[in-house]
């Protein structure tokens, strides 16, 4: 799950994500979130858990990632839209915030915070909290922090191109349903469009959970597209 700070600074919307067994890279003000680079102890008063009266004070994520005595930046580089190879660097950290104890949770949140600082610029490019099933590496944190730009692409085009807008009902499986014809028409368009240069090869992918209610509705709508074609 991707999205920026208004996602990634709401602790019940991680919690539910983490529920749901999703993944998330997050994008987050790191001023406006604090929390610990260790662990630290807890105690159990009345019904809920808090930090020991002896514990350090939280600092936030900024503060954090500054105190840090070595940073080990990885430079990586990516090719733009535009052809242009551009150049960053990430960093990333485990961290532990205190808010999922205000959710009744009886331990502190750990997550990554993960850092995208161009080397020579005055501030960081991005701050970002994930929590990821494996251990970050530079290829996939790249991939993810650059990704929101392909989504907001798509929403972009098939309002302009494919009628995204034009939906008028009102129920969730409506317009859900809504949803899944614009992708399969922007998927459709995408396919004939690669498939017309040289050498284009599409592959969707591997290693990805099947989403069985997922694949049953595009099984569904596909099936109804070929009845109409």
């Amino acid at each position: 799950m991707l999205g920026d700070n208004a996602y990634g600074i709401n602790g019940e919307f991680r919690d539910e994500l983490r529920c749901l067994g999703l993944e998330f890279f997050l994008q987050i003000d790191p001023g406006q979130l604090t929390g610990w680079a260790q662990p630290v102890r807890l105690e159990k008063k009345r019904i809920r858990w808090h930090v020991v009266a002896d514990a350090p004070a939280a600092s936030t994520l900024l503060k954090l990632f500054a105190a840090q005595k070595a940073v080990k930046w990885r430079p990586c580089s990516w090719k733009a839209a535009d052809g242009q190879t551009r150049h960053t660097r990430l960093a990333w950290m485990r961290v532990y915030l205190p808010g999922g104890m205000d959710r009744e949770s009886q331990s502190l949140e750990e997550v990554w915070l993960v850092v995208d600082w161009p080397e020579g610029a005055a501030e960081a490019y991005h701050y970002y909290l994930a929590h990821l099933h494996r251990e970050p590496t530079v290829a996939r944190c790249l991939r993810l922090s650059r990704a929101r730009w392909q989504i907001e692409q798509y929403f972009q085009r098939v309002k302009d191109e494919l009628g995204l807008d034009h939906f008028e009902g009102r129920s969730w499986q409506g317009f859900h349903h809504h949803l899944v014809m614009a992708v399969l028409a922007y998927m459709f368009v995408t396919v004939v469009f690669l498939d017309a240069k040289k050498n284009f090869w599409c592959d969707v992918g591997a290693s990805v959970d099947e989403d069985a209610s997922v694949a049953g509705e595009v099984g569904r709508l596909l099936f109804l597209l070929r009845q109409k074609l």
